[in-house]
């Protein structure tokens, strides 16, 4: 499903893999995965209703599309590495 980052945040919320501009979310072994230009940059995973957000620093596009695709719900903020051993 092709989206406008700015309509994606349900789907985040909901956890259904979607492809928007230069973001896209898929799950792996069972946790959900949001990503921003590439499997090398999560923005925020998903285990068991727990969600996690990728504090490392990012340029201003991958800050708008953080922005735009956030839950809106509490997150355990982790850096890049962090967050991939949790889905690898």
């Amino acid at each position: 499903m092709a989206v406008a980052n700015s309509k994606a945040r349900d789907l985040v919320q909901n956890q259904t893999p979607f492809k928007g501009s230069n973001t896209f979310a898929e799950v792996i072994s069972g946790i959900y995965v949001v990503f921003s230009y590439g499997y090398h940059f999560p923005l925020f995973a998903c285990v068991n209703g727990k969600w996690y957000e990728n504090g490392d620093k990012y340029s201003p596009s991958t800050s708008k599309q953080k922005s735009q695709l956030h839950p809106l719900c509490e997150t355990e903020v982790l850096d890049t590495n962090s967050i991939k051993l949790i889905y690898r």
